[in-house]
């Protein structure tokens, strides 16, 4: 919404979104896979919902805890090829944003970080 705003014109922003805006705290930030998958050897019971959480002592909102993962070609197989399955895992809106904060993302330093947050992702 706040990248949203500076693209409309000032005079079309009712005062009431723009309140809305500028009073809405930004949550941490996420980080998102989004593959596909050979179906062959899958259970026909695999449920579209699946969460990891590697530590309860850390709850679930520490950073690099818990990956969410969906996987929406169970319940719809037309999102996918004939034998094969889609899947969107996440870290939810835990990682803190300040280690992204001013980083180019073309920068070799974003990309390592990137790497280096993602493994997380990749592992389960």
């Amino acid at each position: 919404m706040w990248d949203t705003l500076k693209l409309l014109p000032k005079e079309v922003v009712p005062k009431s979104y723009l309140d809305r805006v500028n009073t809405t705290p930004q949550c941490e930030s996420f980080m998102h896979l989004h593959l596909g998958f050979d179906a062959e050897g899958i259970r026909e019971d695999l449920g579209i919902h699946h969460i990891v959480v590697n530590d309860w002592e850390r709850g679930v909102d520490a950073d690099q805890n818990v990956v969410l993962i969906s996987i929406p070609s169970v319940l719809s197989p037309d999102l996918a090829p004939p034998g094969k399955h889609v899947l969107h895992a996440y870290l939810p809106g835990t990682v803190p944003f300040g280690l992204w904060e001013g980083l180019d993302r073309r920068s070799t330093e974003y990309k390592h970080l990137k790497a280096e947050r993602s493994e997380l992702l990749q592992r389960h």
